[in-house]
């Protein structure tokens, strides 16, 4: 046994050596990349935000649907940008306060009822949003995908606008807001998006991989619309729960340029001042491991079946990275477990294989190192988003997210064996409760 535990030990080791490497290889890309100041986009002349539709699905969303719709209609300037907001016949609550919705803002809300019954899923009715805006030639010239508990930052629509002279679709980064102390679960948030979308989303960008829409904060042309509409009669791959990050492999495969705008107004002390979209997270453990696991089986599992490996050498290596989490969030635990028998001597070391001995000591120090390398990463990573150096924070937060990713994987493996049979069969809309803040107004950080 003792020999046993010690191989898998140094079995995890090197699989946790290998994925820290991979994540050292785009810290060093991200940190040579310049990003974009607003500025930057004018180039000398205002720039026009054309006729814009902002659609957001809804199942449901009574309690925070008129709070979102009024409030982002304060913050957003530009009056040739409409809410579209999608609802079910059967949704009484919901249908009946975005009508409410519409008769007061007429010129800017407009309400599109499924034709089905819900709940159906995210991406069937967003397709039959699609299919009712953009079905003729009088329609938006964007359409941007946003959730019933987003703060929408005004700016981004300028962003939009300025990257469609060359893109078709478009991604600006996704934040949480600052939950502050306390809040361990919904805090862990804003240590991921912070980290992935000051990292490796520029990295994408940067090296012309597929971008993957985030869900919200998507913006797409007109152009790509109608020529998925025209294809395929509809935008989203149907029966999948995160048609969004499939939207934006298949955008790439159709020919369409994709970007990820990573925009800044300024680099004060306060932190960089990202053009971004910003919402609360689950806060509960529960709700946080049922909405990753949603997350982690739909690109792991179900995309991995629909979209295979095709693409690019930057394509498969992205999705590679995308994909390894199903192995190496288990990895953390399982190594922790392993050190805490080795540590307090349930573990002989003299049982240890001649073979690794050397190798073992090696692997771990490797380990180490990066462990207090990406931990400083994280610490940087927020201080670019949240202007402040949180140290303890990061460092308490940190366990209790690799639990819960431990947790959505091992879900999700379930989901993929069990209910999906392989991600053959669709699975149930696994719908996230939403929340705003008190303050919708100054909500930024």
């Amino acid at each position: 046994m003792n020999e046993f535990l010690l191989t898998t030990m140094f079995v995890v080791s090197v699989l946790i050596n290998i994925s820290s490497i991979d994540d050292a290889l785009i810290d060093l890309i991200a940190f040579g990349i310049m990003r974009s100041g607003l500025k930057d986009l004018e180039d000398g002349s205002e720039i026009q935000v054309p006729p814009t539709a902002v659609f957001v699905a809804n199942w449901h969303e009574e309690e925070v649907l008129g709070k979102m719709v009024e409030g982002n209609l304060q913050r957003i300037p530009y009056q040739n940008v409409m809410l579209y907001l999608g609802v079910y016949p059967n949704d009484t609550g919901t249908l009946r306060v975005a009508r409410e919705l519409g008769e007061k803002y007429p010129d800017r809300v407009r309400v599109i009822v499924n034709t089905l019954s819900g709940p159906t899923s995210k991406g069937q009715m967003l397709n039959e949003m699609f299919r009712q805006v953009f079905a003729g030639d009088d329609c938006p010239e964007m359409a941007v995908l946003h959730d019933s508990e987003d703060i929408i930052d005004p700016r981004t629509f300028l962003v939009y606008a300025s990257y469609a002279k060359e893109h078709d679709f478009i991604q600006v980064p996704v934040f949480s807001l600052n939950r502050g102390k306390g809040a361990y679960v919904a805090s862990t948030y804003m240590d991921e998006f912070a980290e992935r979308h000051t990292r490796e989303m520029i990295v994408r960008n940067a090296v012309g991989a597929n971008i993957p829409s985030a869900g919200v904060g998507t913006c797409m042309t007109k152009k790509l619309l109608k020529h998925f509409l025209a294809t395929r009669g509809q935008v989203l791959m149907s029966g999948t729960v995160t048609e969004d990050y499939i939207l934006g492999v298949e955008a790439k495969r159709a020919g369409f340029k994709s970007a990820f705008a990573a925009v800044s107004a300024n680099a004060e002390d306060s932190g960089l001042d990202f053009v971004a979209t910003r919402e609360f997270f689950p806060k509960t453990l529960a709700a946080s491991i049922k909405q990753k696991t949603r997350w982690v089986y739909g690109i792991n599992f179900e995309a991995t079946h629909k979209l295979g490996w095709e693409g690019d050498l930057w394509d498969k290596y992205f999705f590679m990275r995308d994909r390894k989490g199903v192995i190496t969030n288990f990895l953390p635990p399982i190594s922790l477990v392993l050190l805490i028998l080795l540590v307090f001597g349930f573990v002989d070391p003299a049982y240890m294989p001649y073979q690794i001995e050397g190798l073992l000591a090696v692997s771990l120090w490797i380990n180490f190192i990066a462990l207090f390398s990406r931990f400083f990463i994280r610490v940087s990573a927020c201080r670019q988003v949240y202007g402040m150096y949180d140290l303890y924070g990061v460092m308490v937060r940190w366990p209790v997210g690799m639990f819960i990713n431990a947790a959505a994987v091992f879900r999700a493996w379930k989901t993929y064996i069990g209910e999906s049979k392989f991600a053959t069969r669709p699975i149930v809309w696994s719908k996230t409760a939403h929340e705003l803040p008190e303050d919708f107004m100054s909500a930024k950080r």
